[in-house]
This record gives C-alpha cells, sequence and structure tokens, in this order.
C-alpha cells in the first residue's frame, strides 16, 4: 500500500512530544521501489542469470511495510489521541485477505487439476497455514527435510513473508499504544522499536550461522527489517532530508539494493549482516522520497507494477509451480517469463475487481466490524476448501488390479534368478496395482525407524546418541555397522532384520547429507561448509574404530552432493575422499564393505504415479540413466584399492532394459531417491548373501552368517 492518507489531514497532536506526524499523501517512489522489489523477487524466482540475489526485494517490501504501517499508527495518535487496534486490523483484513483468499482458493483448485494428487493433503495444509498466516512455521517444523527430500516445492510457500509481516503487526501496535498513547512519548515508542530492532538483528545473525532455516523464515530474525522501516517512520518528521541531497541518497539506495540482487546468492549466508546492505538501501531510498520523489521511480510503467505488487507477489509462486504440470514438460527461461506476465495479468485483474472494490468500500472502512466478518469469512472459505480438496475424488483411477507380494524365497543363487525374473516382468507392466504397499499417500513416511529414533541425525548434529551402538541384538557378539547418510540409513531396515535374525548388535552412524567420504561439503542450510558433517564424521570414525566391529557398511548418495570448493576434477576428489575412509577403517575391521549407490529415479515417484496410475513406465529410468555419472566407478575403483568390497546393489533394481519403480505389490522408491522400506525388507535375503560371500575367511564368513566370535 502507497497510500498514507487514511482519513483525515493531520492535525497538531494533543499528546505531548508527538508533535508532528508523517504528512499523508500519495507517494508515487513508493510504488516505484515496490515495483522494483517484486521483479527483483520475480526474476529470481524465473531463474534469470544475474540476479541470484533477487530475494532481498522480501526484504525491501519488509522496511516499506514497516515504514508504512507505523507512519499509520503516529498519524492516527498525534490526530486522535489514541490507536484503535480493532479498526488496525480490519483495516489489514481488508487490504491482505481479499486477494490472499482469492489465491489460496484457486491454488488449490489448481493443484486439483493439474498437480500429483498425492501432493494435495500437503498443499492442503500449506493454504490451512497460509489462511492463518503461520506457514513460515510450517517451513521452518520441517526445514531440514523439505531442503533434503527432493521433493518439488510447494505453490504457496512464498506465503511464509506474508506470515512473517503480520506476526510483527500483532507487536507494533501494543508498542504504539504503550509509547504514544499511554505514555503519550514518542521517544518511547522509539526506544522500543530500538529495542526490538537491536535485539532481532543480533538474533538474525547468530542464528544465520547456526539454524539458518529459522533464521530465513522466521519473525524473530526478520522483525528488525520491519523495525528499521518503523523508525524511519518515526524519524523522518523531525530529521528532514534536504531535498539537494534526495537525488544522491535515492541512487545510493538503489545501488544497494541492486548490489544485493547481482552479488548475494546460495552462498550469502543470509539474512545475518549481509541483509543489511539492501535494508540500508530502502531506507535511503523512502528517505529520499520525503523530500522530493524524483523521476527515477515514479515512472508510469513502474506506477502500475508498484501497485499490483501484492497481487502479482501471490500469484506469480503458483502459476511458476504449477505450469509445469498443466504443460506436461520442465519449463525453461522464456517459459518462466512468460508465465511470470501471466501471472502479472492475473495481478491486474485481481487488483482492478478484488483489491480495490473491497478496500474502499464505504461499508467496510466505516465499519470495523464488517471488515471483520468479511475477514472471517474469507478465512472460513479458505479453510473449508483446503479440508474439501484432499477429499475430492481423484481425477484419475489410482489403480487396478492386485498384484502377488514380493517375498523372495530359496538359496541365493534361486533368490537372484527369482529377483531377476520379476524385474523384468516388472518392466511390462503399464497399470498400478491397487494393493500397492506402501500406498502413494503412505510412501513419504515409508522410511527407516532409526529416522525417529535419533540415529540418523539432523543437520546441526555432530554426534550420533550411545543408544545407536546398540541396535539388532543388543547382546549379540558380532558387531555390524552402518556407516553413511540417508542413504545408508535407507538401508536400516534390511540390516535391523538380518540382525535380529543372526543375533548381531547392529551400530549405527548416519546422518543427513553427510558422506563418509573425507571431503569438505558445501551445505545450502549454512551457506557454506559444511561443519556439523566434518565433526560428525571425525567423531563417528573413531567410534568405530574403537568398536572393532566385525563389519563396517559403508555407503550415501553419490551426484547429489556438492563440495564446498569446485576444482577440475571433482569425481577425483570424491574418489580419493572415499579412498581416505576406507583406508582409516580396513584396520579397524575384519571386513569393510562399500554399497553402492542406489540408481537414480526418473523423478519423484509417488508423484508421477499419482498423475500416471495406467502408464506405470511413463515413471521408470532407464539402466543407463539410473547409473548416473562416472564418478560411482571411480570411487568404487578406489575403495577397492584401498581394501574395501565393493556391492553394486542396481541388479537389485535393473533389468537389461528398465529400472521399474513398482515391483509386483511393492513401490520401490518414496521419493526421487529413497527406497521404500518395505523394498529394502524384500532384499535383506539378497544383501546377507552378499555380504558373506567373500568376505575374509580368517573372521569370517560363518562367524556373520552365524551370530559367533567377535573382532578381536
Amino acid at each position: 500500500m502507497s497510500y498514507l492518507d487514511l482519513e483525515t489531514d493531520p492535525r497538531v497532536s494533543p499528546v505531548d512530544d508527538v508533535k508532528t506526524a508523517v504528512r499523508p499523501g500519495f507517494r508515487p517512489d513508493i510504488e516505484g521501489l515496490r515495483a522494483l522489489a517484486v521483479l527483483l523477487v520475480v526474476l529470481y524466482h524465473c531463474g534469470v542469470g544475474g540476479f541470484g540475489g533477487g530475494f532481498v526485494g522480501v526484504d525491501v517490501f519488509f522496511v516499506i511495510s514497516g515504514f508504512l504501517i507505523t507512519s499509520q499508527l503516529a498519524r492516527e495518535a498525534a490526530t486522535t489521541g489514541r490507536v484503535r487496534i480493532g479498526r488496525f486490523y480490519a483495516r489489514r483484513a481488508l487490504r491482505l485477505l481479499p486477494a490472499a483468499t482469492l489465491v489460496l482458493v484457486c491454488t488449490l483448485a489448481a493443484a486439483w487439476c493439474w498437480m500429483p494428487p498425492v501432493r494435495l493433503r500437503a498443499i492442503a495444509g500449506d493454504a490451512l497455514a497460509g489462511a492463518g498466516y503461520v506457514l513460515n512455521l510450517r517451513l521452518i517444523q520441517v526445514g531440514n527435510d523439505y531442503r533434503s527430500s527432493g521433493a518439488s516445492p510447494s505453490p504457496l510457500q512464498h506465503f511464509w513473508s506474508l506470515a512473517v509481516e503480520e506476526q510483527f503487526y500483532l507487536v507494533i501496535p501494543l508498542l504504539a499504544v504503550l509509547g504514544l498513547v499511554l505514555l503519550r512519548r514518542r521517544a518511547v515508542f522509539a526506544g522500543l522499536l530500538t529495542a526490538l530492532v537491536a535485539a532481532s538483528f543480533v538474533f538474525s545473525v547468530t542464528s544465520s550461522g547456526t539454524d539458518p532455516v529459522a533464521a530465513y523464515l522466521g519473525a524473530p530474525a526478520r522483525a528488525w527489517e520491519l523495525g528499521a522501516g518503523a523508525l524511519l517512520a518515526l524519524a523522518l518528521p523531525r530529521v528532514r532530508v534536504l531535498r539537494v541531497l534526495a537525488p544522491p541518497l535515492r541512487w545510493a539506495g538503489l545501488a544497494a539494493i541492486g548490489f544485493g540482487a547481482v552479488t548475494f546468492g546460495e552462498t550469502t549466508p543470509f539474512p545475518g549482516w549481509p541483509a543489511a546492505i539492501p535494508v540500508l538501501g530502502a531506507l535511503a531510498v523512502l528517505a529520499a522520497g520525503t523530500a522530493s520523489p524524483g523521476r527515477t521511480l515514479t515512472v508510469p510503467l513502474l506506477e502500475f507494477i508498484g501497485a499490483r505488487s501484492y497481487s502479482w507477489y501471490l500469484w506469480h509462486w503458483p502459476v511458476l509451480v504449477v505450469a509445469p504440470y498443466l504443460l506436461g514438460h520442465e519449463i525453461e527461461l522464456p517459459e518462466r517469463l512468460l508465465a511470470a506476465l501471466v501471472a502479472l495479468g492475473l495481478a491486474a485483474v485481481t487488483y482492478s475487481m478484488v483489491e480495490q472494490p473491497l478496500r474502499h468500500h464505504p461499508e467496510l472502512r466505516q465499519k470495523s466490524w464488517r471488515a471483520g466478518l468479511l475477514a472471517v469469512g474469507l478465512t472460513v472459505t479458505t479453510v473449508a476448501v483446503a479440508l474439501l480438496v484432499p477429499m475430492l475424488p481423484a481425477r484419475q483411477t489410482q489403480g487396478e488390479g492386485v498384484a502377488t507380494g514380493l517375498d523372495l524365497a530359496g538359496t541365493g543363487p534361486a533368490r537372484d534368478r527369482q529377483l531377476s525374473g520379476r524385474l523384468e516382468a516388472a518392466a511390462l507392466v503399464t497399470a498400478l496395482p491397487r494393493n500397492l504397499r506402501p500406498s502413494l499417500a503412505q510412501a513419504r513416511t515409508d522410511d527407516p525407524a532409526i529416522a525417529r529414533n535419533g540415529c540418523l541425525v539432523p543437520v546441526g548434529a555432530t554426534l550420533s546418541p550411545e543408544h545407536c551402538e546398540s541396535l539388532g541384538h543388543a547382546g549379540g557378539r558380532v558387531t555390524v555397522v552402518l556407516f553413511g547418510d540417508s542413504h545408508a540409513a535407507q538401508w536400516y531396515p534390511a540390516l535391523n532384520a538380518l540382525a535380529q535374525r543372526r543375533n548381531w548388535r547392529l551400530a549405527v552412524f548416519t546422518k543427513l547429507m553427510c558422506t563418509p567420504a573425507e571431503v569438505e561439503l558445501y551445505a545450502e542450510q549454512f551457506r557454506g561448509r559444511y561443519e556439523t558433517c566434518d565433526a560428525w564424521r571425525q567423531n563417528a570414525i573413531g567410534r568405530i574404530q574403537e568398536l572393532r566391529p566385525n563389519l563396517v557398511v559403508m555407503t550415501s548418495i553419490a551426484d547429489h552432493m556438492d563440495l564446498l570448493e569446485h576444482t577440475g576434477d571433482p569425481d577425483g576428489t570424491w574418489a580419493r575422499g572415499w579412498a581416505t575412509t576406507a583406508g582409516r577403517l580396513r584396520s579397524a575391521t575384519a571386513d569393510l564393505v562399500f554399497l553402492a549407490d542406489t540408481p537414480k529415479a526418473k523423478g519423484d515417484v509417488p508423484e508421477c504415479l499419482s498423475q500416471n496410475p495406467r502408464d506405470v513406465q511413463a515413471c521408470a529410468q532407464s539402466p543407463q540413466r539410473a547409473a548416473g555419472s562416472g564418478r560411482r566407478t571411480r570411487i568404487a575403483g578406489e575403495v577397492a584399492s584401498a581394501g574395501a568390497r565393493v556391492i553394486d546393489p542396481t541388479p537389485w533394481f535393473c533389468d537389461v532394459s528398465s529400472c521399474p519403480v513398482v515391483v509386483d505389490d511393492t513401490l520401490v522408491y518414496r521419493d526421487d531417491n529413497h527406497i521404500t522400506g518395505r523394498y529394502v525388507r524384500t532384499l535383506a535375503p539378497l544383501l546377507l548373501d552378499e555380504l558373506v560371500r567373500g568376505a575374509e575367511p580368517a573372521r569370517s564368513v560363518r562367524d556373520v552368517r552365524s551370530g559367533r566370535a567377535s573382532a578381536s
């Protein structure tokens, strides 16, 4: 919103020390600044080169919001001697809810029409959180998993920024009442805001390194940005900007925003201290505009976009996310830009037919209770649609027929032949079986138990809990270690079943997105080196050496972790890192096994199958693509040279022509790269055959098979 004149002209305040207020009037430069902010965000989300830091547009929005809201509150206190909180929230509802409700409802409808049915429940949950302005809290709760799960983004996740603003709006009117009304001192209000800004900024800087997901999405780490705009609104009536200084101040502010947009990126620790650059830039532009709006930000096109920036922000992300499903293919940059223009068209219609009529409706503006009833009605509408959509019948049949259970019996060679035959048969299946296990809706939760008992440690952890060394048969004399990331953890159901059956003690050292290989990883969560992985790896290797296990099985994902430093030979760096770890562990164990990574899936398998229940093979991967890069071959060669045995599980997933995603009644993948627990458990006998085949005779095939002896 860029209108500061909400009701009446300002007059001398009856409140002592609140002598002046921000002068009302239309601020075309603010419309231009809003246009700049939304353009940066849209270009960033479209993937336009050179705008890797376009996310700073959100920070500019925060500053503008804090400035305008505080201007309104200060002027109301100055002219009436009070702040009507009910009226404040009624106006906020009129400004934000109509367009937001329209986008939420339309996005839910679009998701039902075009997006994978298996995702509807999660998207509906996002809509409920969006309607309650708590989506940022929902995203924080699943933040680390969200970044590592491989799932495509939610079409509503951009509502996190609206949640931050609304959470700030719960605080700012109360501070205004205390400082401007009860104590009748502008200085008190400013002091409270200053304390809030200082505390929030310190928290932002510190948490950006320790809990970056919460820092990026949470109101405590973002409040200082809105508070900075609020402080500017209080300062400007007393600190005037000379007209001659306005142009250089404005250009300096725009330069700061532009600097952040073109130089920041995924490695920038954000928000943290770097956010101060676009925030200070926005403050400079707003301050300059009080002296002279200038011509830079007041061209008609920018005013047009700025007026519709809120609606464009709401529409652009759902359109970008839904478009590939609607068109049936991934969209490239030209199509993404076209989708953004379509979103701008939707925004223009929303602005003219929804935002403006309701925002300026005289009955709603004059009677706060009517605006409140409208807000309740809109919220109830969103909640009702969000609850209804997942219950609607799927637009396609979910499956047909009943498949036999996948149960491998007999001796080792016989089991190999059985699975090979079933993979060949699976490559010919066209329709999804009705008795699929796990079902598509349950696939994501068919993860290993160690994901819930603390033994698949989170990104921020540096130690595996002690109890993770005594799983399986805790009193067993044979100790088997599972070591790696989530791709190691996915084998836990099979190893645990073997441990229970063979009386092995199973020790598990697994950590999200952390490879056993001695390499320095880049972590998006920390926008830098994955230091907690380094610390965890060293601790795990030390504890494995102390255990002196009979068998160590180590593995990790092969192609989806980034090195901190990009070298000319990244595959060689990975291979040498694995060899180093193998060398450190080889002397500590009777048998060291490198379990090569599982074949790559074509995409998110449950999503694909929910869209193609009558064409299962559309979701299958070719063996050539499933093999991934040549990195796997180099790693296998290096770890073999370092003394580890290499087990390649590819024949358990692929035949010569295809890597099926459904075998008999069993779903193979639970997302785009992890295997379901059910399929892993069916592979337990084959895994046992490989583990004992070729094991070092001295300490010993018979011991591992029967559960005797120790690695003394």
